[in-house]
């Protein structure tokens, strides 16, 4: 089906980007960034109904909830909304995640009271039908069940359950087919009832509007949606182990696929910028970094390596990945360790000066579309930092120092203390790294 070309143009915006706060009379806080080189507007409300608040056993039935948002209203049905947004040829989709769900939308100036009523009518009304229900559980369980023979997807949710646990970041927000199948109507609608209202929202604009008539808007769509206490939920701290942890995934595959690491910093971390820099130089850089010129051009073990930090409001973790053959595992993960120690013991003056270019100048590049000035202007607002933060930006890098990297590196790099996670046609015996207990 067609949709508008011009969505997809790359869409340079000022360097000096000015956000705007405002809170509605009922809770909803709007974030606005008004842009006027072309003709669209992208909104996005995040709700702080995550699956990070998925009840033990239920897990999936946030973004089940989130899902079902578009799926019928008091007022229209599923296709009814579909067809209204797609006549104009805007879009309205679902999202869920971690930290929050929502929806998510675009469309061109002139149709930004239909998303606006789109919009609110699916947050504020949803009807939650069970046919409906029904047959999106039926369509989550057949993905996730087809997720289970890909490798990589397999890797990705084994380390998740490998260093969280029971804790609820321990499951995507997808959930288990096993979880999904028992959900019911009525947890969905407990669900909702809980976590979706104004003041536990927030709601992010960017794009070619006028501040004082977006707000009239906004107060005609959501004015109406009362706010409501929300549940005390207290989320326990995952705890990491103190010593090394692995488990293989037995898998019959012609690679290896591993996953090194530990905790890591979470939304709003103090040293969250150093440890960033920091990584760019181990892992992060392509092939460039430490990581992938030792274990990739160095001594050709392995096809992919790098790492990265997975930050969440409420926990976060650091991995290095590594995808190699069978008879390499062991020295791949060996040369994984010796580059995170000597991360841990310094950097040179050069790795410092490039890397901190490097993100002086990405900075203004990862933004230059109005949906990727939604999403940071979104993580901006969940990391609590101030409406100047990308002015400022430059700032804070230029100020890194090799002090703060290093310490960045002995606060969030344990190679005495990690979570390795094998997915391939190995044995414990072919890791000959000392110390690490193996989990069934």
């Amino acid at each position: 089906m067609n949709k508008m070309v011009i969505l997809l143009i790359p869409v340079v915006l000022a360097s000096s980007v000015q956000i705007e706060r405002d809170t509605l009379d009922n809770g909803l806080i709007v974030l606005t960034v008004e842009a006027h080189k072309i003709p669209v507007v992208e909104m996005k409300t995040h709700v702080r109904a995550g699956s990070i608040f998925d009840p033990a056993g239920k897990e999936g039935l946030a973004n089940l909830v989130g899902q079902m948002l578009i799926r019928g209203t008091e007022r229209s049905t599923y296709d009814e909304i579909v067809e209204s947004i797609e006549s104009v040829g805007g879009l309205l989709t679902p999202f869920a995640s971690e930290d929050y769900s929502g929806l998510s939308g675009k469309v061109l100036s002139k149709d930004l009271p239909l998303l606006i009523d789109m919009m609110s009518e699916c947050l504020m009304h949803p009807q939650f039908d069970s046919l409906e229900l029904s047959r999106l559980k039926r369509e989550t369980i057949s993905v996730i069940r087809a997720r289970s023979d890909d490798p990589f997807e397999v890797s990705e949710r084994g380390f998740r359950d490998l260093i969280f646990g029971n804790h609820p970041l321990g499951h995507f927000p997808t959930g288990f087919d096993s979880s999904v199948s028992v959900l019911s109507r009525t947890d969905v609608e407990w669900f909702y009832d809980a976590y979706y209202h104004p003041n536990n929202t927030f709601l992010v604009c960017v794009g070619d509007f006028s501040k004082d008539s977006l707000m009239m808007l906004l107060n005609e769509g959501f004015g109406g949606w009362a706010r409501s206490e929300i549940p005390d939920t207290v989320l326990a701290e995952p705890i990491a182990s103190d010593r090394p942890v692995a488990r293989i995934i037995p898998m019959d595959i012609s690679q290896a696929y591993i996953l090194l690491g530990n905790f890591g910093p979470k939304y709003g971390a103090d040293d969250w910028h150093a440890a960033r820099v920091m990584n760019y130089i181990l892992g992060g850089a392509g092939l460039t970094s430490r990581i992938s010129y030792s274990i990739r051009e160095k001594k050709g073990l392995a096809y992919i390596a790098y790492s990265y930090f997975q930050r969440f409001e409420n926990g976060g973790y650091f991995v290095a990945e590594v995808q190699t053959k069978k008879d390499m595992v062991n020295e791949a993960v060996v040369s994984l360790l010796d580059e995170i120690r000597s991360m841990r013991e310094g950097i040179r003056v050069d790795e410092l000066e490039w890397a901190k270019k490097f993100y002086t100048g990405y900075l203004p590049l990862s933004y230059d579309t109005y949906s990727e000035m939604v999403n940071i202007v979104a993580q901006i607002e969940i990391a609590g930092y101030s409406l100047d933060y990308l002015d400022q930006f430059e700032n804070y890098i230029s100020a890194l120092t090799m002090e703060d990297l290093i310490a960045a590196a002995r606060s969030h790099l344990h190679p005495d203390r990690f979570y390795l996670l094998i997915v391939g046609n190995i044995e414990p015996e072919d890791v000959k790294v000392e110390g690490i207990e193996w989990m069934e």
